[in-house]
């Protein structure tokens, strides 16, 4: 299943790259798709595209170059200035629109959209309850249409603060990937992992005993979802790209700017259909809460399935722990190195796939929660103890820093008190087990680079 790729050609990156890249979709059957090139446009354009009969689902990205806005002031905060087509409208009328979809409750949408990649972004469809029976019934096929915009042209309606809000100045390049033949029952995926390390080597690697334990914890966890992992490429990256990007700073302002380390080191990626994985020597994160550290992160959600080389494509992944087996026994433990990169990489590739965290640390509102109605939720008020259930963010009063649900709070077996053992939950702890529900398992087969089987 493993093999070892050779160090990869890439010429030394002495500025700021923000590539815009072709896709390499290639559906196998029993899917069937096509690539649809629609050109690039400017924010506030009304573009269209055509559904073949027997369409399930579609991907819509947008890339734009570098002279677009980066980042977005959003109520006293920064975000990435992430592009986003809205509305969307099928034959049959209206079928997304931003902010509007909001008013909906997660799982009621057509699909949910999170803006943590700037410039370059994808939206898949279905990544939701609403989306998955919509896509079991088969869209409608013919004429829809999709207008370009951001979320610093959204902010014209939202009022987010920032001076150029509701701008109509950036520029997208937008590819649509359709998709026929239904959700699969199962399907397969393969992986390419590169080596940002001055320890490990992609000839090692192959044959190592962490690292085949870590791909047997991550094949387990994609067979709870229907997905076979069947190649996995290890790469070693160039000298240079070792010197400057095996310690990796990684933050949420970081993920805002394409000229981050970060996000730099994410365009080395090859073309190809395969979820690109990024194993560095260390991640540091300087917010990190107190006792915990920084594992993984993703470089979009949904990733940018089939474009491999732009700043959002692909996730980064701590490999400090591979090498660390004493723990290591019959069942998952944090103690036991490969499994702790296995569970981290599994968990940045669900992202990837299109899925969220099942719950957030802070479990409180609606957006806190997946868009899928089998997941369980971990309500704070409800799951932690009475003795910080009243600082929760959901309740009158709530300090600056409220409580966070963690693995043991969430690990009660109830729809409203559990997801602590799930592949996608957003800690990582003794708990996981790396579960996974029959939608999640839907969202990803659909995704555009798992193969129907």
């Amino acid at each position: 299943m493993a093999s070892n790729g050779g160090t990869i050609d890439a010429p030394e990156i002495t500025g700021c790259v923000q590539p815009i890249v072709q896709s390499t979709y290639a559906p196998a059957p029993p899917a069937i798709g096509s690539t649809l090139s629609l050109g690039e446009h400017q924010v506030g354009e009304t573009i269209q595209f055509q559904l073949p009969p027997g369409s399930s689902g579609f991907t819509i990205v947008s890339q734009g170059p570098a002279t677009n806005v980066k980042r977005v002031s959003v109520f006293g905060g920064v975000l990435p200035n992430s592009p986003l087509p809205t509305p969307i409208a099928s034959p049959d009328g209206a079928f997304f629109e931003f902010p509007a979809s909001f008013d909906q409750a997660p799982s009621d949408r057509m699909f949910t959209w999170s803006p943590i990649s700037p410039v370059t972004a994808a939206v898949t469809f279905p990544n939701g309850t609403a989306g998955l029976r919509k896509a079991a019934a088969g869209l409608p096929p013919g004429t829809w249409s999709l207008t370009v915009s951001d979320l610093l042209h959204e902010c014209g309606a939202l009022a987010c603060g920032d001076p150029a809000s509701g701008s109509t100045s950036n520029r997208y390049d937008v590819t649509v990937l359709t998709r026929s033949g239904g959700i699969p029952e199962r399907g397969a995926l393969d992986l390419a992992i590169y080596l940002v390390s001055e320890s490990i080597t992609a000839a090692t690697a192959a044959s190592a005993d962490g690292f085949r334990r870590m791909l047997r914890r991550m094949a387990d966890d994609f067979a709870r979802a229907g997905i076979c992992l069947q190649s996995v490429t290890y790469y070693d990256v160039p000298a240079w790209a070792r010197a400057r990007w095996s310690s990796l700073a990684v933050s949420e302002g970081l993920a805002a700017e394409p000229c981050s380390d970060y996000r730099q080191l994410l365009t080395l990626a090859r073309p190809g259909n395969v979820v690109s994985l990024f194993f560095v020597d260390e991640i540091t994160e300087p917010s990190a809460p107190a006792g915990t550290r920084l594992v993984g992160y993703d470089g979009a959600i949904p990733g940018v399935s089939t474009f491999n080389g732009t700043t959002a494509g692909g996730a980064v992944v701590s490999s400090a722990d591979i090498t660390s087996t004493a723990g290591c026994g019959n069942t998952f433990s944090t103690s036991c190195g490969p499994d702790v990169v296995g569970e981290t990489a599994a968990h940045e590739v669900g992202h990837a796939l299109g899925l969220f965290h099942t719950t957030e640390s802070l479990g409180a509102s609606g957006e806190d929660f997946d868009p899928l109605t089998d997941t369980p939720q971990c309500v704070c008020s409800l799951c932690v103890g009475a003795s910080v259930s009243g600082s929760c963010a959901d309740q009158q009063g709530a300090p600056a820093q409220p409580t966070q649900v963690d693995g043991t709070s969430c690990a009660q077996g109830t729809q409203v008190c559990g997801g602590g053992d799930y592949l996608m939950f957003w800690q990582l702890t003794d708990l996981s087990r790396g579960n996974v529900s029959p939608q999640e398992g839907q969202v990803m087969r659909m995704n555009p680079l798992v193969r129907p089987l």
